[in-house]
Order: structure tokens, then C-alpha cells, then sequence
């Protein structure tokens, strides 16, 4: 009995360890995304002003509850100020929308990446072995049946005609208008993992 309740508080602890985890990775890829969304285009100054007001605006936008802050973004003022205001993007416009889109995926094959790069990382760490599996082949053919085609392949009067009579043909005296292409004949190889 004290056994049973012993691997159950292990288990339990277990889960407790993996939603930790867990809450720290989606807590570290909201930084990211939120980094990502910090981003400008234009030539970066050295601090002043602007860049204060800059990081403000985020502080509020990171202060608000989670499903408001996942909605906002800073976005380049309308006005002639030309300052940065917080905005809901599900309700922007067609055009910052574009230019918001464009932010986001604008280093994607670097992303993609990153992305692999870190679950090899984690594999390795683990010390886990991906499956392998070596394929060995003797003899191998491979070969295409491929119908004789006459004429012209325009779907013309004339090409139909064409062909109902040299089914009628066919019929008749029976010519066997199929041919057999070999593409590989008697190759033999091992495929081995890894390449």
C-alpha cells in the first residue's frame, strides 16, 4: 500500500515537472514572439526619447491580461506625429495588416531552423536514437507498359477517326500495339540511414 501511494506522489511530481516545463517554454516563446513584434524596419538610434515611450508602450501592453496582450500590437501612428500607437490587430486594415504579416515571417527559413536546431539539440540531450532502417535491394527492375500512340494527339475529326479505325484494325488482325520500357534492369544496392 505504501508502495502504491509512493509511485503515485512520483507520478504526480513527474506531471508537476512537465507542466512547469511546459509553462516555461510558452512563457519563453511569448518573449520571442513578442521581441519579433518589437521589431522595426527603420535605421535604429542610439536611446532617447522615443525609444523610452517605445519601451513604455510594450510595458502596457505586456501589464494587460493574456488574451488582450496576445491581440495587441504597436503600430506606426496614422497621424503626421508619426509615433507608434497600441492597436487591436484583429481590427486593423488590409495594408497594416500586410505590413504586420510581413514582420512576422520576414526570417522564416531562419525560424524553421532555430526550430530544428533546437529539437536536435533536445534529442541529443535526451540521448535518444531516431529508427534507421537500412534497405538492401538485388536484382531490382523496374519497367513502364506504355501504349503505342499513332497520329497526331490533337482531338481532331480526323484523328478520331483515326483511331476508331485503327481499333477496328487492331480488332481485326489482333496487333498488339503495347510495348514494355525498361527504365532500371538487375541494379543492386544497399540504402544505409543517415545520407
Amino acid at each position: 500500500m505504501a508502495e502504491l501511494v509512493h509511485t503515485e506522489l512520483e507520478g504526480i511530481e513527474s506531471l508537476r515537472n512537465e507542466l512547469a516545463e511546459i509553462g516555461r517554454s510558452l512563457r519563453s516563446s511569448f518573449r520571442i514572439h513578442t521581441s519579433s513584434f518589437r521589431s522595426t524596419s527603420g535605421v535604429s538610434s542610439a536611446k532617447d526619447d522615443g525609444d523610452d515611450e517605445y519601451e513604455l508602450q510594450w510595458a502596457a501592453i505586456e501589464r494587460l491580461p493574456t488574451f488582450e496582450r496576445l491581440r495587441s500590437s504597436l503600430f506606426d501612428g496614422e497621424d503626421s506625429g508619426g509615433g507608434r500607437a497600441v492597436a487591436d490587430i484583429t481590427k486593423i486594415g488590409p495594408l497594416q495588416r500586410h505590413l504586420f504579416m510581413e514582420k512576422l515571417i520576414k526570417h522564416i527559413e531562419h525560424d524553421n531552423l532555430k526550430l530544428l536546431q533546437k529539437i536536435r539539440d533536445r534529442i541529443h540531450k535526451v540521448g535518444v536514437k531516431m529508427p534507421t532502417i537500412e534497405v538492401r535491394y538485388r536484382n531490382l527492375r523496374v519497367e513502364a507498359d506504355c501504349q503505342i500512340v499513332q497520329g497526331k494527339p490533337l482531338p481532331t475529326l480526323w484523328n478520331s477517326l483515326q483511331s476508331i479505325l485503327s481499333g477496328l484494325a487492331k480488332v481485326a488482325f489482333s496487333r498488339d500495339a503495347d510495348a514494355k520500357i525498361r527504365i532500371i534492369d538487375g541494379v543492386s544496392g544497399v540504402l544505409k540511414p543517415g545520407r
